[in-house]
């Protein structure tokens, strides 16, 4: 980072990233807790995704490790991408009435559904 355009580009990446993680809750507690839950959700998944792609682009230049404020701009937008998806999955089912909402049922009962069924 040496211009004051990657400077400013990079703090917007940051910005973006935490901005893309935000989860609003009740209050300050309920956002603040909802918010790194969802940074510590998304986290291992950019981490692997990032390395990646720094291998990919290590084999491909035959340099070596990217800089590390180019890293962090790819981890960010790895991050980015995570944070939308799972943020499109949390609040794709909040508008569905109560009987249309998915029903989180332990694996077990998933697999042994039909026996529980004919046990009721």
């Amino acid at each position: 980072m040496q211009t004051l355009r990657e400077k400013i580009s990079f703090l917007l990446t940051a910005l973006a990233y935490v901005l893309f993680h935000l989860r609003l809750g009740s209050d300050v507690g309920a956002t603040l807790s909802g918010t790194v839950y969802q940074l510590l959700l998304t986290a291992p998944y950019a981490l692997g995704f990032t390395y990646i792609v720094a291998v990919v682009f290590r084999r491909l230049s035959g340099k070596g490790w990217l800089p590390w404020d180019r890293l962090f701009r790819v981890f960010f937008t790895v991050g980015i991408l995570f944070a939308f998806f799972f943020a499109l999955y949390e609040y794709a089912t909040q508008g569905l009435p109560p009987e249309q909402q998915p029903v989180h049922r332990s694996s077990a009962a998933q697999i042994f559904e039909d026996v529980l069924q004919k046990v009721r």
